[in-house]
């Protein structure tokens, strides 16, 4: 018992007694430093619990051990379990598949197309990802702590865990072996009344739409007297589509080559009250969907698919049966939806995970061109180093779409990499470069929160970004961006600084409770510069991007690439140099890597003469808007309107 040591992943309160048990034995307990991790997934997804305050004063008075993030090169940790996961998934799935045939075939059956068990490969991708997460960090503890038995208490369903390693074993994959790393029993016991917990409600969920099918589907939603007809069908899925800015689901709108008529809406959110208002402010019309737990269709499909619930594995399959149940309720909700209005074109974007593969069978079925466009190029594949592969991510694996709208070349190469991909895809330049106006025009037409006389000045546009606790895009780089600005500002009177946040402050407490605080007091100072305004999230980003002389954001925030694609000076800053070997690092232009090469590209940029400035990515690279002509969005229009 002399050579033992106790590792907790992420210790709540329950874990007090333990912990206080095996100090008292005098055997050694570790805590790893909490970090952004693909395991993590309760409360915010991806983003580690805190510490409770018994462990950070047992921290404090050396009674238990840290294990430090960068000691297990923890920021790596994400990437390489996404990547990972995408890598392995269709040589695992066969495997996966056999332990549930009947299940997944019936799924296939009824939605009449072997693209329905998509929805599973996506859910069993993500489950890699997790068993991946949480697999290289057993390795690296006992890398860190070796030699010796180490008593493991992971924040990942152990059970879920062995059973990703049965699949990846039979489907003769790799992973980490870890002989000297063992689970408590305790570790075991809430593992199986979680699982237990989570095959329950799924069950019941099923049994609750099978029985209400059978009583309520005669009585619920009669076809509509007179089907509506529509051309364009634009998802709600994001209230930043509501904030009455011009990215809003409107953005098709021309009143051209599309009609405001020939638009209805389709939010697939719970819209707030403010939200309703705004949205029926917009030219078009808005469908309301039929809601899970009031839509009842179907009786005899729901009523198979319970039966082969309980006939197979029973208990052990919630999993399986809650992607299945999604998947048809999606399917039965849009084939309802098709019979009272008619549409020619969906337009979504951010839009993934099982629930779609079910709408997109359904829509196609009713000869609908489904669309996705990205409203950003700010993916992991930018964080690649130089040319190598990688960075893939489950969240792009099994998109089922006809159509992928994009910025540039690069994005599109990098979702078709993913398995499952999009038919077609199409690089219109970037969207939002269509609504940066002429700065001189801007300032005087735009109404933007700022100092009243900005004219005698440089104004410098910052974006900052969603950042993680010991991961990438950390909040010690946020930090550091943030002390790059306020030095620029003390250091030159004749520059004005307006920074958009891109989170509401009381988050930060939340995702960094040691640093976040310490990000705020630096903003709350930026607060009360003469020569800082900040902005919150709710400001259009166009319009700042539009006032300015200069664009700066972090790594690799959109809104960068937003400018360069109107010709508008702009920069990354990296301000802890990490992104020097990335794609965009490398090509020595648009990217900053500390705070004196941050001055030296201003001042060279500042001293330009008006109109001078020319994007320095050339005409042909694939990492940029290829037209930077400001028309993408009608670009779009025409793909459309052509189809």
């Amino acid at each position: 018992m002399n050579d033992l040591k106790i590792v907790y992943d992420s210790p709540n309160k329950w874990d007090y007694l333990f912990i206080k048990k095996y100090l008292k034995r005098k055997v050694p307990v570790w805590v790893i430093e909490p970090f952004h991790a693909y395991h993590h997934n309760k409360g915010i997804r991806f983003f580690p619990p805190h510490l409770p305050p018994y462990v950070e004063n047992l921290i404090i008075n050396g009674k238990i051990s840290v294990l430090k993030a960068k000691d297990i090169n923890a920021e790596k940790i994400y990437f390489q379990a996404a990547d990972k996961a995408v890598e392995v998934v269709e040589s695992v799935f066969p495997e996966y598949r056999r332990r549930y045939e009947k299940i997944f075939g019936y799924v296939s059956e009824t939605l009449k197309s072997p693209i329905a068990e998509n929805a599973f490969r996506n859910n069993l991708c993500n489950r890699l990802a997790e068993f991946y997460s949480a697999n290289i960090l057993l390795h690296r503890i006992e890398n860190c702590l070796n030699p010796g038995s180490i008593m493991v208490y992971p924040d990942t369903n152990v059970y879920s865990y062995f059973f990703i390693k049965g699949l990846l074993s039979k489907s003769n994959q790799e992973f980490f072996e870890h002989p000297n790393i063992r689970f408590p029993i305790k570790v075991y016991v809430n593992s199986f009344l979680e699982n237990l917990k989570q095959n329950l409600i799924s069950t019941t969920k099923l049994c609750a739409q099978t029985l209400a099918s059978g009583l309520l589907e005669r009585h619920h939603y009669a076809a509509a007297n007179k089907k509506k007809v529509f051309s364009y069908g634009v998802t709600i899925l994001s209230p930043r589509q509501l904030k009455e800015t011009k990215r809003g689901p409107d953005f098709i709108i021309d009143n051209k080559k599309i009609l405001a008529s020939e638009v209805i809406y389709f939010p697939l959110m719970t819209l707030t009250k403010d939200q309703q208002k705004t949205l029926a402010k917009l030219p078009g019309e808005v469908h309301q969907l039929p809601k899970a737990g009031r839509f009842f269709s179907n009786y005899p499909q729901w009523k198979r698919l319970l039966y082969l619930g309980v006939k197979q594995k029973f208990l052990r399959n919630g999993e399986e049966l809650m992607a299945a149940s999604n998947v048809f309720f999606n399917y039965f909700r849009w084939r309802k939806v098709m019979e009272d209005v008619s549409i020619r074109h969906f337009i979504t974007h951010c839009d993934f995970g099982t629930g779609h593969i079910g709408r997109g069978l359904a829509l196609n079925q009713a000869s609908v061109q489904t669309w996705y466009f990205t409203d950003s190029m700010n993916h992991i594949v930018n964080f690649r180093d130089g040319n190598k592969g990688g960075m893939h991510h489950p969240f792009w694996a099994y998109l089922y779409y006809d159509h992928l709208v994009t910025w540039d070349a690069t994005l599109a190469r990098y979702y078709k990499e993913h398995p499952g991909s999009f038919k077609k895809t199409h690089v219109v330049g970037c969207l939002w470069g269509e609504h940066i106006q002429d700065k001189n025009h801007a300032r005087k037409q735009i109404s933007v929160p700022t100092s009243k006389n900005l004219d005698n000045r440089y104004v410098l546009s910052c974006f900052d970004s969603t950042y993680s606790r010991n991961g990438f895009t950390s909040y010690a780089e946020g930090l550091a961006f943030a002390k790059h600005l306020l030095q620029l500002a003390d250091e030159y009177p004749d520059v004005y600084i307006i920074l958009k946040e891109k989170k509401n402050r009381s988050i930060h407490y939340t995702l960094d409770p040691v640093l976040g605080p310490k990000l705020l007091e630096i903003y709350n100072k930026m607060d009360f510069h003469p020569r800082i305004k900040i902005c919150s999230n709710d400001v259009d980003a166009s319009e700042l991007i539009s006032v300015s002389d200069m664009v700066i954001s972090f790594p690799f925030t959109s809104t960068t690439f937003e400018a360069l694609s109107a010709n508008k000076p702009a920069i990354w800053h990296d301000p802890a140099g990490y992104y020097r070997n990335t794609l965009y690092g490398k090509t020595g232009e648009v990217v900053t890597h500390s705070y004196d090469e941050l001055k030296i590209k201003i001042l060279e940029l500042k001293n330009l003469n008006p109109g001078a400035y020319q994007n320095p990515m050339p005409m042909n690279s694939p990492l940029m808007d290829p037209y930077r002509d400001g028309k993408a969005i009608d670009r779009f229009r025409e793909l459309l309107t052509s189809e």
